[in-house]
């Protein structure tokens, strides 16, 4: 066995178990700039340069990577249309940019190395960097909303209008509202856990079963998994957060503005109950 393991054989083998967020490559004072900052430079400069070769010389007949490019651009915009309706087009610019930025830095997982040695480390394997992503989608449509619904859209959260129908109904309706103000807060929690629980979670796996299945070519179905679920989870976060666009500019008034129309739109007109006529 000496060679085939020539240095020695224990079962089962020591783990390099990745780390739970980046780890500091250098420091600035308080500011440290960590693997994940490095490797997330990396996809940024990975995907903008395939962005750049294919625009460069743009044809009428695309072809090669311009097909390829136009082809995924237009599947995400269908996609978003077929979500949200046609205005929800004009959110596809960060629809699309957090898709692709966590799709590449989720299969960064199953690169050899990456999460193995000091300098390289998946951006969605670090906690900071998607807390980082939900709280900057957090924003982007809180103003979405109030940009579209201005003070009405407060109102979702502090809603005083039950109260005109007696003090129990009014109070009921403050408790809905907070409950949904601190859902729209946990919105973050939930966004940043999920893929980074997902990730980091892929890694260790493969790590585990690397050492335990002997040869870690055993562990490549595994690895196909792993391709599978960055794919599903960097969709999950980028249609969450395309959904919580679309909700936040829904008016909550809306429901009742097209019922107040319902009582007049049951009044018969004489064509549908015609005068008898006269024997």
């Amino acid at each position: 066995m000496d060679w085939l393991f020539p240095r020695g054989f224990t079962y089962p083998p020591s783990f390099h178990i990745p780390s739970l967020t980046g780890e500091p490559i250098f420091a600035i004072g308080p500011v440290s700039y960590t693997n994940a900052h490095l490797t997330m430079a990396i996809v940024i400069a990975v995907i903008a340069s395939i962005a750049f070769l294919a625009t460069r010389t743009m044809s009428e007949r695309p072809s090669g990577l311009q097909n390829a490019v136009e082809m995924a651009v237009q599947g995400l915009s269908d996609f978003v249309v077929s979500i949200g309706g046609p205005a929800a087009r004009a959110y596809l610019p960060l629809f699309g940019t957090l898709f692709l930025f966590i799709l590449f830095s989720n299969w960064l997982s199953v690169v050899p190395l990456v999460g193995q040695v000091g300098f390289l480390h998946s951006p969605t394997a670090d906690y900071h960097i998607n807390f980082a992503m939900a709280l900057l989608a957090f924003v982007a449509y809180q103003t979405e909303g109030f940009r579209h619904l201005k003070l009405d859209y407060p109102k979702r959260w502090f809603n005083f209008s039950g109260f005109k129908d007696g003090p129990f109904l009014g109070a009921i309706f403050v408790l809905v509202g907070l409950i949904e103000l601190f859902s729209e807060l946990f919105r973050m929690l939930t966004l940043t856990l999920r893929l980074w629980g997902n990730v980091l979670g892929g890694e260790i796996m493969l790590v585990v079963m690397s050492g335990l299945l002997l040869l870690p070519g055993f562990a490549l179905p595994f690895a196909g998994l792993e391709v599978f679920i960055g794919l599903v989870q960097a969709l999950v976060f980028s249609l969450l957060v395309l959904m919580y666009f679309v909700l936040a500019i829904e008016s909550h008034d809306e429901e009742h503005e097209e019922g107040s129309h319902t009582d007049t739109d049951r009044v018969p007109h004489e064509e549908q109950h015609p005068e008898p006529a006269a024997a």
